[in-house]
């Protein structure tokens, strides 16, 4: 039975690494993927009321992250049945668990040692994650010696 799995994600390629650890460590488990984007929401009435996911998406996912999901899915072609990303715009735990409940998440998996580089509006999801109480696993690795490396595909398969 396929499981889903959330993965919080800054749009930064390094970010993806929690989501290859946790492929790594699953086995052949099915696993549909939800990349979670944590942004707070606009005050302006306008800018709610043309709110769209999609051109949001559009607008903020890297060409270098994006070129990343695919390499990922063919990676872990076996395992990988589905990768979305979804936005979260909640203040609290409250909202995290009904994100959680409402996306039928199984498994959350989070960054063990990684600096958070949000895109403006975004902010840090895992002091929100670990306040919830909801069971997560923490996925570490090491960083690498030269910072750019950092931002490049080959990142994903050291």
């Amino acid at each position: 039975m396929s499981k889903r799995i959330l993965i919080p994600v800054d749009f930064n390629v390094e970010s993806l690494n929690t989501l290859k650890r946790a492929l790594d460590g699953l086995g052949d488990t099915e696993v549909e993927v939800i990349l979670m984007y944590s942004e707070y929401l606009s005050d302006s009435i306008t800018d709610m009321l043309f709110y769209a996911p999609d051109e949001k998406r559009k607008e903020m996912v890297t060409p270098i992250f994006k070129e990343a999901i695919p390499i990922l899915k063919n990676r872990y072609e076996k395992m990988i049945t589905n990768i979305s990303i979804e936005f979260f715009h909640g203040y609290g735990t409250a909202a995290f668990k009904n994100f959680v409940g409402g996306q039928k998440i199984d498994i959350i998996f989070i960054p063990k040692n990684y600096t958070w580089k949000p895109l403006k509006m975004g902010f840090n999801p895992i002091p929100i994650i670990k306040k919830s109480k909801l069971p997560f696993h923490e996925m570490g690795w090491e960083k690498p010696v030269d910072t750019v490396q950092q931002y490049q595909l080959s990142y994903l398969f050291n």
